[in-house]
């Protein structure tokens, strides 16, 4: 990847929906090596996909938590069980295995507090596995970037 591959990365960053003309005048490249390199990135992998940014707070979701989850064991097979029962959730909009004290971070967006209090008590602790349980509601959001700084 060099820097004009980069840029093009920024660019649909930018706007996902920008046309192979623009992002060639971005990059100062014709269409033609533009829409090559677009190509070979989605080929190899450095772009995965395109996505709509919903504001979920207009959809009703205004609750954003984190939720720490600790296991009772952290052997593989505990670890595979409570990840497999994680993808079921599309209240978990992501899960990240951590280092430190807990086990696992999730990212939820939900409607309000009451519906996280029936969620928390019929639907994550009992997730296979699960000894702990903290929650860290965010007031408010500083900074949501999807831009990358590259080395």
């Amino acid at each position: 990847m060099d820097q004009i591959d980069q840029k093009i990365i920024q660019a649909l960053i930018q706007d996902g929906r920008a046309s192979v003309e623009t992002v060639a005048q971005i990059v100062g490249l014709s269409p033609t090596p533009a829409r090559r390199r677009i190509k070979r990135l989605e080929n190899d992998g450095f772009i995965k996909g395109y996505r709509a940014d919903i504001d979920v707070e207009k959809c009703g979701l205004e609750l954003f938590l984190y939720v720490l989850v600790t296991l009772t064991v952290g052997s593989a097979e505990t670890m595979a069980d409570f990840e497999d029962a994680v993808q079921k959730l599309p209240e978990i909009h992501k899960c990240d295995l951590i280092a430190g004290a807990n086990c696992y971070i999730l990212s939820l967006r939900l409607k309000n507090m009451k519906y996280y209090n029936d969620y928390l008590r019929n639907t994550l602790i009992k997730l296979p596995s699960v000894y702990a349980v903290e929650t860290r509601t965010v007031i408010g959001s500083v900074k949501d970037s999807a831009q990358i700084a590259f080395p």
